[in-house]
């Protein structure tokens, strides 16, 4: 005989019934819930309440800070600027702090969100007294905060890992590297190009060899940052090379999902292939013939994956 449970999981997995629907037919069948079941619901509820008044008070002290700038912060000096965002930002990192400890994923989410805030907030603090204070240039300004975010980013993943603060680190990180590019002599847009295609896939790199939390999130932020770099690559005078670059990167991203088995990585080289193969199409033949190829061609293609995904669903 089939068992409730595993009917029950079959249906869900086949979109037959709903979860709501699977609970009642559980329920129905094995009747009412105990007083104990009652209690384990009610303390799983606790955690979302919790972490729903932490977004609220949040969202609370953030609009208090916008209104304060926007009423008086011509009339607060530097320092007065620079602490109200300090203030902020150690409220916030200290109540995302005392939930490390939590195995509520809830409760994990709340600080994570309350980090990722206050490091916003800090970020605010820094420009401030790198800038107006220390009297900084902008391009030094931005480079010493960003690499400041990087660190605490660096150092608040170690202590909790999570796709939000592998996000965070990624684009505090990447800050830092473009930045470095400013103290000296003005790249070439090309430049710039480049060095986030090789951030992504050192990224990805990184990512494939365990040391970041989240490997789907690695390859993905790392393959978006290849197609965003091949992108600014195909400047005019780069043209040829970033199209070519942005196709390769396209095709490869594609690839390596469909071998590695990751949806993320396939649909983000898909999007590169419809990005680049109407580029490619308009740079080598022309506006007019270059829109009508490149139009079939990334139609093709996108036809192409939506099949194998339906033939090999069950793979994925």
């Amino acid at each position: 005989m089939i068992n409730l449970d595993t009917q029950l999981e079959d249906w869900l997995r086949e979109g037959i019934i709903s979860t709501d629907q699977a609970r009642r037919m559980r329920q129905s069948a094995l009747g009412p819930p105990s007083t104990e079941e009652v209690a384990d619901d009610a303390g799983r509820r606790i955690p979302l309440v919790t972490e729903i008044l932490g977004y609220v008070g949040a969202a609370l002290a953030i609009w208090a800070v916008a209104f304060l700038v926007s009423e008086f912060w011509a009339n607060l000096d530097d320092w007065a600027q620079a602490s109200l965002f300090g203030a902020l930002s150690f409220a916030l990192i200290v109540a995302g702090a005392q939930l490390l400890d939590t195995t509520e994923e809830a409760l994990a989410r709340l600080s994570g969100v309350l980090w990722t805030a206050g490091l916003a907030a800090l970020v605010g603090a820094l420009y401030i007294a790198f800038d107006p204070i220390a009297g900084l240039s902008i391009e030094l300004t931005w480079t010493l905060t960003s690499a400041i975010a990087a660190g605490i980013a660096a150092a608040m993943m170690w202590k909790k890992p999570s796709v939000l603060q592998h996000i965070v680190l990624f684009a505090t990180s990447l800050a830092t590297i473009v930045s470095l590019l400013t103290l000296g002599p003005e790249p070439e847009l090309f430049v710039y190009g480049f060095v986030v295609w090789a951030f992504g896939l050192a990224w990805i790199l990184v990512a494939r060899a365990g040391v970041l939390p989240s490997l789907n999130a690695g390859m993905v932020l790392g393959g978006a940052a290849m197609l965003y770099g091949a992108q600014i690559a195909a400047v005019e005078d780069t043209a040829t090379f970033g199209v070519f670059l942005g196709l390769a990167t396209a095709g490869v991203l594609a690839g390596a999902g469909v071998v590695l088995k990751e949806k993320l990585t396939i649909i983000l080289g898909g999007i590169g292939i419809f990005m680049f193969v109407p580029q490619a199409m308009f740079h080598f033949f022309g506006e007019e013939m270059g829109a009508m190829f490149g139009l079939f061609f990334s139609g093709l293609l996108i036809i192409g994956l939506a099949v194998w995904f339906g033939r090999h669903k069950e793979a994925l």
